[in-house]
Parts: structure tokens; sequence; C-alpha cells
């Protein structure tokens, strides 16, 4: 049986990239999901935020991510494809091997699933080469996928097997869905698994709900859904899901905190996951 094996956002701490790659380190983490602004934004260039995060000796889980992103055409089709190209030259400098993608929320954008799909597979030909994966994840906001039934076909009518489903248990739960809606999707083809909890035990409207993603969320065992997340870790645990979990907190209290002292949510939220599968 598969322990599991937790790591955190970046964009769950506050600080420079030296003090985050340094109190993760300091938490017992060995690996990190990277922001795209960890590189960019860094006061030491791209390169010198590459050299750093090499030598913190952290892993990396995934970059994220390439934002509304299917169902565009013409000049918005080609930002997108191109912004794809400039985050997976820095992924490969990086070692990184995975980049998250999220489907369409803007009304420019087709709602048709094939167009989608044909827009997932040229991405996923592309990082092919690179050997990096696609990991496309639903949003619970979004006008048309927002199940990982919905990001599931996506991917399979893409048929590239570079392409891999990134399940965030705020959307899973947003959208009332739980692991009975994952059984039929192969193990092999979940690339990551993100975790974070919520206050309210019914969740708001669709349009509210997208504030409660980035400003309000809890680390699991400090909302209302604990047993949902903890069955979806154990779900996965027992299909042999051998990927990372990782906490993707977003909320502007922990912002608040020294990278230190927002970790140690993260650390106790880490035991009281493993707790509860015993």
């Amino acid at each position: 049986m598969t322990v599991p094996h937790f790591a955190i956002s970046s964009l769950s701490l506050t600080g420079s990239l030296e003090q985050k790659l340094a109190a993760i380190a300091d938490a017992g983490f060995d690996a990190i999901e990277l922001g795209a602004l960890d590189l960019s934004g860094s006061s030491s260039g791209v390169g010198g935020a590459i050299e750093c995060i090499r030598n913190s000796g952290l892993r990396i889980s995934a970059l994220q991510e390439i934002k509304d992103f299917g169902g565009h055409s013409g000049r918005i089709l080609a930002y997108k494809l191109e912004l794809a190209k400039s985050y997976l030259r820095q992924m490969e400098r990086l070692g990184c091997r995975q980049l998250i993608v999220t489907p369409a929320t803007s009304a420019h954008a087709s709602p048709d699933l094939d167009r989608t799909a044909e827009d997932l597979r040229i991405l996923a030909t592309l990082a092919t080469p690179l050997g990096i994966r696609i990991g496309f994840k639903p949003l619970s906001w979004a006008p048309s996928v927002y199940t990982v039934r919905q990001a599931w076909e996506a991917i399979e009518r893409a048929g590239n097997p570079n392409l891999n489903l990134v399940v965030d248990s705020f959307h899973l739960v947003a959208r009332a869905e739980s692991p009975e809606d994952l059984m039929d999707i192969p193990v092999s083809r979940i690339g990551l698994v993100q975790l974070s909890d919520v206050a309210m035990s019914a969740f708001p409207a669709l349009e509210d709900q997208i504030d409660i993603a980035r400003h309000y969320r809890l680390y699991p065992g400090e909302g209302s859904h604990g047993g949902e997340i903890r069955d979806l870790v154990r779900f996965f645990r027992d299909t042999g899901y051998a990927g990372d979990y990782v906490f993707d907190v977003y909320n502007d209290k922990y912002l608040a905190l020294s990278p230190a002292e927002a970790l140690q949510h993260a650390v106790r939220s880490r035991q009281w996951l493993l707790d509860g599968l015993d």
C-alpha cells in the first residue's frame, strides 16, 4: 500500500522564493508546486530562480498554470501556445515534469469539448519531446469543463497519452463529486492531487466560489469537509496512486504569516490526514 506523499504550493506562502524554499524544507516537505511568478518574479531573474530551486534540494511536483485554455482561436490561441512554449522551456531547464492547465472561463472561448480536446492535444504534443506532462484541471466555475468527468472526457477525446488529470479537492467538493466519479479513470492518468478545505459546509453560488478559492481556503482538518478529503486520499492510496498530494491553500490569513508560521498549519494537516488513514 502506497504511503501518501505530501507537497505544498509556493502560492500558499508569502515571502521571497529563498525564504519559501528554506521554510518548506525545514518543515519536512521535500517537494514543492511552483507558480510561474516564482520564476519570472524573482529578483535574481529566471536563471537565478532556477539555480535557487535546484540548490534547495526540493523536488518539483508541477508548475501552475496556463489559465483559460481551450476553445480559443486566432490571436488568443496563438498567445496561449506561445506562453506555454515559454513555460515549457523554463521547465526543461528546471527539471519540472508537469505543467498544470485549467479550462476556458472566458466568454470568447467556444464551449465545444472537441475544440478543447484538440487544443489540449496540440499542447501535449509540444510538451512530449521535452519529457513534460500536461495536467488538465477542471474548475467548478468554468462554463463547460467543471467536473472531473468532463475533464476526463476532454482528455480521452484528445487521444494523447501525455495528458493527465489533475484533481483539486476544492473543485471536486464544490460540484458535489466524490471518489465514485473517479473510479473509471485509470490511476496512471492521475497527474496530481491538490488538497484544501473551506469553512462553510454548503458551497455558495458559482460567482462566489472564485473569491473563496483564491482567498479563503483552509488546510484539511481546519474546515468542514475533512471527512470527504480523507476519503479522497484513502481512495487514491488504495488504488495505487503514487504521485504527490499538494496542499493548495490560498488564504489571506496565512499570507499574513511568515512562511515558517504558515507551514505549521500544513504540518498539522499532514499529520491529521495520515492519522485518519490508519
